[in-house]
């Protein structure tokens, strides 16, 4: 059997084993390529999801206080923990490294980068800068009426918030669980900070307690010695909030964070200055 073409040159002739052959090898051809396409499109995007999950759970065993500040991070040891190879868990120190939770000493490799003393002041002034700046905004009287922000529409839903988180921590205080008095602390002050209403200044804060967060740990019990003596602090603040007591709120959140910073400077060894309460 013999078919027959016309192209602009001229007049083929071709066998139908010619014409089968010509078809398996278009065929072929085809999935070929598109076998490459895939495998360019897929491979980069499970490797970086490899990265990304190093990245994030050796993050967290930072943030968590599992790995202190000052201790090794061994390659092969994360490797085995997370069930990846080396070259992920280098690739997530690296980028630790720039976003300076790590740092690479030569000859001896990579461990927790701790705060020096400068750096643990700046970041709670830094704090303290964010926090007083987000409860002014949501104290702020209304068209020179005194009227608070918790008055708005919303304000109750907010106050049901902070009343809850405040809840938590005296849940926590009764049963001396210093974790998760520090989780309901800072989920306290993200709070005020995300009721501001700013998501970048909400995002910045969450970085700024998250450096902090291993350093806090520490202090923690002796914050929670302190509540017990008296009234929590989170307690009256909450309460000067809803009396609409904007300069008391903001006097009593700068001397709770600069006490929070005296107490992680005893227990992790530097004793500076005490903070001044005023």
């Amino acid at each position: 059997m013999r078919l027959f073409a016309v192209n602009q040159i001229g007049v083929h002739s071709f066998d139908s084993l010619q014409i089968i052959d010509y078809v398996l090898s278009t065929i072929c051809a085809r999935v070929t390529s598109l076998s490459r396409a895939w495998l360019v499109t897929i491979e980069p995007i499970h490797r970086a999801n490899f990265v990304d999950q190093a990245y994030r759970a050796i993050k967290q065993f930072i943030i968590g206080g599992e790995l202190a500040p000052g201790s090794q991070l061994k390659i092969e040891v994360l490797s085995r923990r997370l069930g990846v190879s080396s070259s992920p868990i280098r690739e997530a120190l690296r980028r630790l490294e720039n976003e300076r939770w790590v740092e690479t000493i030569p000859f001896r490799g990579a461990f927790v980068r701790p705060l020096d003393e400068a750096e643990l002041a700046e970041l709670y002034e830094f704090r303290e800068i964010i926090e007083l700046a987000a409860l002014g905004k949501l104290m702020r009287g209304r068209g020179g009426t005194g009227l608070t922000g918790f008055t708005e529409p919303g304000s109750d839903r907010r106050l049901d918030v902070l009343g809850g988180i405040v809840a938590e921590i005296e849940t926590a205080l009764a049963a001396s669980d210093a974790m998760a008095y520090l989780r309901a602390d800072q989920r306290f002050h993200q709070a005020i900070v995300d009721m501001a209403g700013n998501r970048r200044l909400s995002e910045l804060f969450r970085t700024l307690v998250e450096q902090g967060r291993s350093f806090m740990l520490g202090r923690t019990p002796e914050a929670m010695a302190r509540s017990r003596r008296g009234r929590d602090q989170h307690s009256e603040l909450l309460e000067l909030i809803r009396r609409g007591d904007r300069r008391g709120a903001r006097r009593l959140l700068r001397r709770h964070l600069r006490v929070s910073l005296s107490e992680v400077r005893r227990t992790t060894g530097r004793v500076g200055d005490q903070p001044d309460e005023s």
